[in-house]
């Protein structure tokens, strides 16, 4: 289906805190005019970008959400408070010094929430299906968890839990306070490009990557993504204001402290990830699937030749299928 055929709508919802407003971005076939829980999917976003920019890349053939409405779904995303257009709260617009991490999962769990019900009012739906990527694998469940209801199939695609990891633990805390959280890194950071580009390239040993991705995807994931903060783009080098309660959020899953329980998910579930994953690893997706115990329903996937960040390379297509396969039951 061409994207001429694809029909596009950008609104801003309220958020269930007040003074919060929420981008959602919505895809669909032009003319779709009956819309159905099973089919209607949200897409939910990790730290490294709001919904748009993760789901729906402006590069022709890279955009998720085009894939997804080109076969009949009812296809959204959001942008949590803090990232993208959404509403920036005061915490991540003053100085960060000296203040906790701004945007906890579970706060952007809420703005899930409200993205959620406002769907199920715009479509006449009970239900929606659920896709997160990255921090969006612990945020998603996280509303699942205490909303079992509204979740029709829940598609987890780079997958975080908790698991004991005292390295990784040791990266975040105050080398002057072992086994405290180093509060020297405030509310917020401004990530450049360059920080986004050494941990994309941080996943690929040696020259892999040139046969995995092109360039200019990467340019276009960086235009797209920056264009989003104008403050940040006047700053030399540009940058994103980039909230650091996901940090905290990792933290504290190194030591074992999850956001959510995941045994109260009671929905089918899909753990899909890359082979050559960064973030992800096995130990942690693998534990996950095991405490999944109240899931009528898991599918646990490992893709070769593939890294944390998959829809952006060329076998994004077979992430594509496995996820829509799963989620069509």
């Amino acid at each position: 289906m061409r994207t001429s055929q694809i029909e596009m709508e950008e609104i801003f919802i309220d958020a269930l805190d007040p003074d919060i407003r929420l981008e959602l971005r919505g895809k669909r076939h032009k003319g779709m005019d009956r819309f159905e829980a099973a089919s209607t999917l949200l897409m939910v976003a990790g730290r490294g970008g709001p919904g748009p920019v993760s789901f729906d890349l402006s590069v022709p053939g890279y955009s998720w959400m085009d894939w997804m409405a080109a076969r009949g779904w009812d296809v959204w995303t959001l942008s949590f408070r803090g990232f993208g257009r959404s509403t920036k709260p005061p915490e991540i617009l003053g100085d960060p010094a000296g203040k906790p991490p701004a945007i906890r999962g579970r706060t952007a769990a809420r703005d899930v929430e409200a993205a959620v019900e406002y769907i199920c009012r715009r479509r006449g739906v009970d239900r929606v299906n659920l896709l997160g990527w990255s921090w969006g694998t612990t945020i998603s469940p996280a509303y699942t968890a205490e909303h079992n209801e509204r979740v029709g199939r829940l598609a987890l695609y780079a997958p975080y839990y908790a698991y004991d990891n005292p390295a990784r633990a040791a990266q975040f805390e105050d080398p002057a306070r072992p086994g405290e959280w180093d509060a020297r890194r405030g509310a917020w950071i401004w990530e450049t490009a360059e920080n986004v580009r050494r941990r994309w390239w941080g996943h690929i040993e040696g020259d892999a990557h040139h046969a995995w991705r092109d360039e200019r995807v990467v340019q276009a994931y960086m235009a797209d993504r920056f264009r989003l903060d104008p403050e940040g783009e006047t700053r030399n080098p540009p940058a994103i204001r980039s909230p650091n309660g996901s940090y905290l959020d990792a933290y504290e899953r190194s030591k074992n402290m999850p956001i959510y329980d995941a045994a109260k998910v009671e929905r089918p579930v899909l753990l899909i990830y890359g082979d050559q994953d960064g973030a992800a690893n096995e130990t942690e997706a693998w534990g996950l699937y095991g405490k999944l115990t109240s899931s009528p329903e898991k599918r646990y996937i490992v893709v070769s030749d593939a890294t944390h960040f998959l829809q952006y390379e060329y076998r994004r297509e077979v992430l594509f299928k496995e996820v829509q396969l799963f989620l069509e039951g």
